[in-house]
């Protein structure tokens, strides 16, 4: 009945839409980590995890200064059910950089995970890491044009 009433989606908003999908902006990494996990392998991971950070946002556009990025983190035994993740929002890189900041949230993260939990397997576990960036999104749609 509101068919013709529905509000299509702009041609903007459907090309964003389109990037996402796609995969532009996204960046994955995994860490496998040897059973049994030790809290010294959970601070390293920390370290890992937060300098990869730092290089994929130093390498990501920010056309125009849109450079909002987004973290998540996640941990499994390989081909099991998730064992705990979480998001860390959008953020700015220079967030990657302060006291407080999203490094300290990423270690109290992972130092904050059960080893009881990661370890009662006996299997490896799989650390993955996913990084957003708002700005290759924008500049494959929003900056197209002027490529």
């Amino acid at each position: 009945m509101l068919g013709p009433w529905r509000r299509q989606p702009s041609p903007l908003r459907a090309r964003v839409e389109a990037s996402i999908k796609e995969g532009i902006g996204l960046s994955k990494q995994e860490w496998i980590l040897a059973s049994p996990v030790q809290p010294d392998d959970l601070a390293l991971l920390a370290g890992a995890v937060v300098e990869w950070s730092r290089v994929r946002v130093g390498e990501s556009r920010r056309p125009y200064g849109i450079d909002q990025c987004a973290l998540a983190l996640a941990c499994a035994h390989p081909g099991g059910a998730p064992l705990a993740s979480t998001t860390f929002g959008v953020f700015r890189p220079i967030e990657l950089y302060t006291d407080g900041g999203i490094p300290d949230h990423i270690t109290a993260f992972l130092e904050g995970l059960s080893l009881p939990s990661l370890n009662d397997s006996g299997e490896p576990v799989r650390f993955a890491a996913a990084l957003f960036s708002w700005g290759e999104v924008a500049r494959a749609t929003l900056f197209a044009d002027e490529a």
